[in-house]
């Protein structure tokens, strides 16, 4: 059975578009996926932002990126992919501003109380979220952004979707990266991207 580890920052549009259709093709697979959490925050907090909308992006992504943390350790690794679900559609389809309360109401959907809301705010989060970003950086062996995808240990960046693949897309990437990621010779392969996609409400 094919295993899976899915590194992603919650904010990032491209590791949402995966996620989503790793969840679909995994299960169909019978296929196992561990999920992580990693941080464009902290991969870039030494440059400066470029816009007020990306400080913004990389201020919600160390927020929410303790959010997470704190949920996991409030009720273990198991909750992290529903709450990710939970997050991203209300960030990515709905277009909700990630206030606490918001955070809140996603995190009832899911079962859990209102605690690990408080994290967004809190500091003292920030060394597990790094330790969790590091070893994302670990697993695929130099600086790489989200999502990063383990397949049977093998590690990329990516895969980059400028959109959810459906139907036989769907099934012929699944089957592509698989193959990929068992062949030991393969390094990378890249093309240009058309800018992040975009998800309907």
């Amino acid at each position: 059975m094919t295993h899976f580890d899915f590194h992603f920052d919650p904010v990032c549009p491209f590791a949402w578009a995966a996620s989503r259709w790793l969840i679909d093709r995994a299960d169909a697979h019978r296929a196992s996926v561990d999920w992580h959490v990693m941080s464009l925050a902290i991969l870039n907090e030494d440059q400066e932002p470029d816009s007020a909308e990306q400080r913004r992006q990389l201020d919600t992504s160390r927020r929410l990126g303790r959010v997470l943390i704190a949920a996991v350790e409030d009720a273990g690794p198991d909750v992290l992919e529903p709450l990710y679900s939970a997050i991203g559609r209300r960030l990515h389809h709905r277009g909700d501003e990630m206030t606490s309360a918001v955070v809140a109401e996603t995190l009832s959907e899911v079962g859990l109380g209102p605690g690990p809301a408080e994290a967004m705010d809190d500091a003292s989060f920030d060394e597990a979220l790094r330790a969790s970003h590091q070893r994302s950086q670990d697993a695929l062996g130099e600086a790489g952004g989200s999502p990063i995808t383990g397949i049977d240990g093998s590690h990329f960046f990516g895969p980059v979707l400028s959109a959810i693949p459906t139907g036989d897309e769907a099934e012929a990437l699944f089957a592509a990266l698989v193959t990929l990621g068992g062949t030991s010779t393969f390094a990378q392969v890249k093309r240009p991207n058309a800018g992040p996609p975009t998800f309907s409400p």
